[in-house]
């Protein structure tokens, strides 16, 4: 009969989501019936419940468990009844600190259906079978992953909440359709990123026009209160919307994971491991919008101290430290000028100079572009073959004729790696049968070993050529859509020139001879979106 104090005996009791699906454990009420009964047979008194339902074992900070260990700590507790071990947790370390709390505090621990009392002493068994449970939930972490993964491949996940510009298709829960009011923000947001506004700019105007969020949007529709605040856009939900490839009509699974069993901190996976799903749904802008926003969401664009962003500003960088130009309004004047920025903040420290001026007059520099964008523009339209043939120049065929080469070459060795493979293999069932001797295994085995991973080597360097290869190819295709798409060019917009400019390299003026400021030329090389510069015809 066990001695009775005025501490109380604490049943613990717990039960995890997963402990309900895989039918592993019993109900909480049951556990309690259970602690209550071997309680009562073997004289324990003062019992009270400590109840903690829907908790992973690999979670520690429970409410029932933190209420427990408070009263541990106060010397409150005389002795602690779980059903099984498992119960505490399925952590080897974790629970190896609470049963030195306890061991600590004098609470006696009894797990009914292990056979452990810590009253009889230290128990080995105890140890493994906690080494048993925290394997437990690290096979069965294993298994749903794959599970999951399995069901992503097929595209047999269900679809959660839609993304803001989508609804869930009636007729299909798997589908989405398009939500037209949230979708004209979604173009909204795309267009004017491409004329240059920022992210918090865009947010802030959509706080003013109070136009609902995309969880605003949906409790409305699930009938749940929307809040003091419903239409508070934050930078983030802008940026998000920016970077989502939902609006290409791509549905994507498996983007995201957690770091472990044990930590379930959300992580991105390598684009690699997604799985994508393209024409999932209809999509709200075009790939050639979606990449020019990401390509220009890399590019930060600063106010002059007039407000003005300037219409190429952050397209313009300097040839010799590649630096971004930077626009000098001078209003009394009425001239502005691009400036290297590295030379004008050096200029404005009162330090040496660290690079030339790179200067150009502004209006000259617009114009220039905006003849160039017609030019190339018009070219593309009028002859799309002599357009694809100019861009793919002789240099672009002798790189095409090396480029068949590498794959040939990818494709050998490739077949070699699979056979080295079978030769190391080979080699290890040699080396067990005694067909070979340790010296001559290890020195087999590092040859092999060392010619396969240098091959390994060599043919990811080829694979990543390959598809650069593969995407400029496309690039080209993307720029005449671009083409077919724009074809009102009167005057130079800031979205007109970060969707067709890709960069613009402005090298240092030949001054005339004899002359300080007259200049003699300028070259300007102008990069294209998806195909760079652009040969006369």
């Amino acid at each position: 009969m066990a001695e009775q104090t005025e501490k109380i005996t604490a049943l613990y009791e717990r039960l995890s989501r997963d402990d309900l699906l895989t039918g592993e454990s019993m109900s909480i009420a049951n556990q309690k019936h259970m602690l209550e009964k071997y309680a009562k047979q073997h004289g324990f008194t003062n019992i009270e419940h400590f109840p903690d339902d829907g908790v992973s074992g690999t979670v520690f900070s429970r409410p029932e468990l933190n209420r427990l260990l408070d009263l541990v700590r106060q010397d409150m507790v005389a002795t602690v009844l779980i059903k099984d071990q498992s119960r505490m947790g399925r952590d080897v370390l974790e629970v190896g600190l609470l049963k030195r709390m306890f061991e600590e505090h004098s609470v006696r621990l009894i797990a009914t259906n292990d056979n452990l009392d810590t009253a009889n002493g230290f128990d080995m068994m105890s140890i493994i079978r906690d080494v048993f449970n925290e394997f437990y939930v690290s096979d069965t972490s294993k298994k749903i992953r794959a599970v999951k993964r399995a069901k992503s491949e097929a595209g047999d996940m269900k679809i959660g909440r839609p993304p803001f510009g989508y609804l869930r298709d009636p007729e299909d829960d798997q589908k989405f359709v398009v939500d037209e009011d949230a979708a004209a923000i979604v173009r909204e947001i795309f267009t004017r990123i491409i004329a240059g506004d920022g992210i918090s700019k865009i947010a802030a105007d959509l706080n003013r026009r109070k136009i609902d969020t995309s969880i605003t949007r949906w409790n409305r529709r699930q009938g749940c209160d929307i809040g003091e605040d419903p239409h508070r856009w934050s930078g983030q939900q802008v940026q998000q919307i920016a970077q989502n490839r939902t609006y290409l009509g791509e549905r994507i699974l498996q983007k995201y994971t957690t770091v472990s069993y044990k930590n379930h901190d959300r992580v991105i996976r390598p684009p690699e491991e997604w799985c994508v799903f393209p024409g999932h749904h209809e999509p709200l802008v075009s790939v050639e919008v979606f990449e020019t926003v990401q390509r220009l969401r890399s590019v930060r664009r600063k106010f002059t101290k007039t407000g003005d962003l300037g219409v190429l500003n952050g397209l313009m960088v300097c040839d010799t430290c590649w630096d971004n130009l930077r626009i000098v309004n001078n209003v009394k004047a009425n001239h502005a000028m691009y400036l290297c920025r590295n030379y004008a903040n050096s200029v404005c420290a009162g330090t040496g100079h660290e690079c030339t001026r790179h200067s150009i007059n502004r209006q000259t520099i617009e114009q220039l572009v905006l003849e160039e964008l017609r030019r190339v523009t018009e070219f593309a339209r009028r002859d799309k073959a002599k357009f694809v043939a100019a861009i793919r120049s002789e240099k672009d065929k002798a790189h095409e004729k090396a480029l068949k080469a590498k794959t040939t070459q990818l494709a050998k060795d490739e077949k070699r790696i699979a056979e080295l493979d079978a030769i190391i293999n080979r080699i290890y069932e040699d080396h067990v049968a005694g067909k070979l001797s340790d010296e001559r295994f290890d020195k087999m085995l590092a040859a092999y070993e060392s010619e396969q991973s240098a091959l390994t080597v060599e043919a990811e360097a080829l694979r990543s050529e390959i598809t650069a290869e593969k995407e400029r190819a496309d690039g080209i295709e993307k720029f005449l859509k671009l083409c077919e798409t724009y074809t009102d060019f009167t005057e130079l917009t800031a979205d007109i020139a970060r969707t067709f400019i890709e960069k613009i390299v402005v090298h240092e003026a030949v001054k005339a001879p004899g002359h300080r400021y007259k200049r003699e030329s300028q070259q300007i090389d102008i990069h294209f979106t998806f195909i760079g510069e652009v040969p006369k015809e």
